[in-house]
């Protein structure tokens, strides 16, 4: 065997597909044969994210658009309800058990309040980090834990690149502590090849549940609803800051004061006096000029310009999420009917990609994990509702005409109306 042979089966990854794996529909034994694989590819890390996870924040806290799009955005998936599905009972009471029970351990907090932080902070910062609370000799998933995405970031080597193993795959990450919290005890082992800052701990991948939404290129840093229209934000914020300066610092118009005529030429002690005397001028305060001041305000236009560029950075904004610009801004905008009903059905297409994205991730980063050191038989899934911003009763006159003439049977719309009306 040649040197560069050992080298390769050094790298070689072999897989027994004899040993069980974790199916939805039950474990399944796929032969005897075994795979020896490696890539031929290599990913290259990027040396930091694209921009500041904090800014992404502020853009969300500050901009009221901004703040709309991530709220309705959530609001509108939430409302849909969701349920826990599996065949296999035991494999559904066990994931429901740990549902049930979230935040005794790691936090407080419920499960449906760890979902719609799955969905706010992939749509702030384009992913979610929770950690898999376990016991100490790691064999049991005992809780979830949120932690706030500008505290995380992958595990970096000497040249501040992202460490990975031979297939690509990230060694662990990091865990940015605040000040006054001492890293002693805390985390795990650091590997050789990583280097941490004295406010960071090391974290196992194994502890670690990262979702993304969208990525590009190597997938590292993903992108959320809030990045692609990140400048048109800032842009627009500074030029609504400045025009509320202009009108802040002017009040009304300026007034200007035409001193002297043809028989009484100004002097420059005449002007002074009249600029002082204007200086003074308030709506509580009157005063009296000789009939050659000719006072008048200077009558300033709003540009159109301004106007039409907030608007199309406006439109910027809610590009990304998908959202009609009515529903984003709220301020009714003329959009013809029609035109908004297909906007609305396009929302909905996006809205039900982004819970499908979370929902696989949930059941690959979580419920995977628990169900292999549980040794369940199945992963159970969660069945989702339907999203739509449609009215209770536009739908509850369909079901009716169905019904009506015999389409449906007024058994199989009991449960919709139970549910509708809250029954």
């Amino acid at each position: 065997m040649t040197l560069f042979d050992d080298l390769i089966k050094g790298r070689q990854r072999t897989v027994s597909l004899m040993e069980p794996e974790v199916y939805s529909g039950g474990t399944r034994v796929l032969g005897e044969a075994k795979i020896e694989a490696t890539p031929t590819t290599q990913k290259v890390s990027p040396d930091e994210p694209r921009m500041e996870y904090k800014e992404l924040e502020n853009a969300y806290i500050f901009d009221p658009i901004v703040f709309n799009i991530i709220n309705k955005t959530v609001q509108t998936i939430m409302s849909a309800g969701h349920e826990l599905y599996a065949k296999d009972e035991k494999s559904l009471n066990k994931i429901q058990n740990f549902v049930d029970n979230i935040g005794e351990v790691g936090g407080d907090m419920t499960w449906g309040e760890y979902v719609e932080s799955c969905f706010k902070n992939m749509g702030i910062f384009g992913w979610q980090w929770t950690e898999l609370v376990q016991n100490k000799d790691m064999s049991k998933i005992t809780d979830l834990v949120v932690i706030d995405p500008k505290r995380m970031d992958y595990a970096k080597n000497s040249n501040s690149k992202i460490a990975l193993d031979d297939f690509g795959r990230p060694l662990g990450y990091v865990h940015k502590l605040p000040w006054s919290v001492s890293s002693r005890g805390k985390g795990d082992a650091t590997p050789k090849n990583v280097v941490l800052m004295s406010d960071e701990i090391f974290l196992k991948p194994e502890r670690i549940a990262l979702f993304k939404l969208y990525t590009v290129g190597d997938g590292f840093y993903p992108i959320g609803l809030v990045e692609p229209g990140y400048k048109s934000t800032l842009r627009k914020m500074n030029i609504e800051e400045a025009q509320s300066n202009s009108i802040y610092s002017r009040g009304t118009y300026p007034i200007i004061d035409y001193v002297g005529n043809m028989d009484h030429q100004p002097s420059l002690d005449m002007i002074n006096n009249a600029t002082e005397k204007l200086k003074q001028l308030a709506h509580h305060r009157y005063f009296a000029f000789p009939y050659w001041h000719k006072i008048e305000p200077i009558e300033v236009k709003q540009s159109e310009v301004v106007d039409n560029t907030l608007e199309h950075l406006r439109q910027n904004q809610v590009a990304p999420s998908g959202m009609p610009m009515a529903f984003a801004t709220g301020a009714g905008e003329k959009t013809n009917r029609a035109t908004l009903s297909n906007q609305q059905t396009l929302w909905e297409f996006t809205l039900n990609d982004f819970v499908n994205r979370v929902v696989t991730n949930i059941r690959k980063y979580v419920f995977k994990p628990i169900c292999i050191k549980e040794k369940l038989k199945e992963v159970p899934t969660i069945k989702w509702g339907n999203i739509s911003a449609e009215e209770i009763n536009d739908k509850a006159k369909r079901l009716y005409m169905y019904t009506k003439y015999g389409i449906l049977k007024p058994e199989e719309v009991n449960a919709f109306a139970k549910k509708s009306e809250q029954i």
